[in-house]
Parts: C-alpha cells; sequence; structure tokens
C-alpha cells in the first residue's frame, strides 16, 4: 500500500484532529510489512511538516523534519518505490484527466508510482478519486474505492 503525505503527517503531529487514527493505522500496516514510500511523499512531508505558514509555532527545522523521514524510512516495514518505465506513458494518461490544475501535479505523480506498480494508494485526499485506474482507500473513513 503506498501511503500517501497527509497520513504520515497526521501520524506524526499529535495536533492533528487525525492524529490517533492515522497513528494507529499507520502502525498496523508497519507491523504486516504493507507500506510503501516514494519520494516524493518523502519530500513532501518534510516541507509541509517544516512550514511555519502550515504549522505556525509547531513546525519543525528542515533538520528536524528530515529526521522524522528518516524514522519512517527505517522502519522495517517499508519499501520504497520509484518511477519506472511504464511511468511516463501512466503520468501522460493521468495529466488528461478534466479540470485539472497546476497544484495537482504532485497527485499525477504519486497516483502513477500507484498505478505502475500495482498498489493501493492509502490517502485522506479525495482527489485522487478523479484519477481512472488508481484503487485508493481512506484509511480515516473507511472508504475504499478497490
Amino acid at each position: 500500500m503506498l501511503i500517501d503525505t497527509n497520513i504520515l503527517i497526521y501520524a506524526t503531529f499529535q495536533a492533528a484532529a487525525e492524529h490517533d487514527q492515522a497513528r494507529l493505522w499507520l502502525q498496523a500496516q508497519l507491523q504486516t510489512g504493507s507500506v510503501v514510500l516514494s519520494w516524493p511523499v518523502i519530500y513532501a512531508l518534510v516541507r509541509l511538516i517544516t512550514s511555519p505558514r502550515i504549522f505556525g509555532a509547531s513546525a519543525l527545522s528542515v533538520a528536524a523534519g528530515w529526521n522524522v523521514a528518516q524514522g519512517y524510512l527505517d522502519q522495517s516495514g517499508v519499501r520504497m518505490v520509484t518511477a519506472g518505465p511504464l511511468h511516463q506513458s501512466i503520468a501522460l494518461d493521468l495529466a488528461n484527466t478534466p479540470g485539472l490544475r497546476s497544484d495537482d501535479v504532485p497527485d499525477i505523480e504519486i497516483a502513477a508510482l500507484a498505478i505502475e506498480h500495482g498498489l493501493v494508494l492509502a490517502s485522506h485526499d479525495r482527489g485522487f478519486r478523479r484519477f481512472s485506474g488508481v484503487r485508493v482507500v481512506d484509511p480515516l473513513n473507511n472508504e475504499p474505492r478497490l
């Protein structure tokens, strides 16, 4: 299961309303060894948790943000995926989804990774549901689309 950035953020920040549910769900996934991460998700995690604009006084330093990311990467139940030979054509197909804006480009990359590697995407972001071929589950709402 490819984990989206928002799940990691909720699992990280105790002040998030979704923290307990995301943390428990992610811990269970880690125990089964079914967590897949990608570099776009890791970089987005660090960028967001270090942003004072988003987290105010709770924002971490960049070094501390990388330590959080490293903590996830060091888990024995985590596997990393990267773009492969089909990524470009999958991304091009996804880019033709009607109504996309520039802010949706990172989602194209994550959705393409999920499709290319045959993974379910775990995300609390309903926007992924617009992409054809992406299997999405929202572990915080128990609303799978598989």
